[in-house]
């Protein structure tokens, strides 16, 4: 056999394992990006979580404290995780503005989505302004609605994300089928 066509024969051998490597990596992105997709119903999930331990948690502080109510809410998120409202703000700007600027600079990694921020923003709007017995009855109203949310958002996380997970790697698989 000539050497031009043993150099031939390792170059297209090169060129086969370069475009198999290539496949593989793009069917790896394709299950990498379904596995970002279902960890980010994981995230919203465990972000409402946190967010029902914190109804729960203020409604216990307003029940036995007699704090304002930006303390409160200030305590009730650092004991429930979340650290989106701090008890050192602006005491100029009233607590529903401060309430619905939090809300709405709440980092993406809390994956909530605008009606999960829309709901929080409405529960602060009203949060302070009666007596602790309609502030906890407030509270209670807004957990029952937090907890079908969370109710939706487990049962959407079970069933979508083996979902995202095999169209990712599908996604993957046929895109690099498409470069073969």
């Amino acid at each position: 056999m000539p050497a031009k066509s043993r150099r031939l024969q390792t170059e297209v051998k090169r060129l086969l394992i370069l475009k198999l490597c290539g496949c593989l990596a793009v069917a790896l992105s394709g299950l990498a990006v379904g596995l970002m997709k279902s960890k980010a119903l994981y995230s919203r999930l465990d972000t409402l979580k946190r967010f029902d331990v914190f109804f729960s948690t203020l409604a216990t502080i307003l029940r036995y404290n007699a704090d304002e109510i930006r303390a409160s809410t200030a305590a009730a998120a650092r004991a429930s995780g979340l650290e989106f409202m701090s008890a050192e703000q602006n005491r100029e700007i009233p607590f529903d503005t401060s309430w619905e600027q939090a809300v709405g600079n709440l980092p993406k990694t809390y994956a909530l989505d605008n009606s999960d921020k829309e709901l929080l923003i409405s529960f602060g709007t009203k949060l302070g302004k009666t007596d602790v017995e309609g502030q906890l009855s407030h509270i209670e109203l807004y957990r029952a609605m937090w907890q079908k949310r969370l109710s939706l958002a487990g049962e959407a996380a079970a069933q979508k994300s083996r979902l995202y997970k095999t169209l990712g790697l599908f996604g993957g698989v046929s895109a690099a089928l498409l470069i073969l």
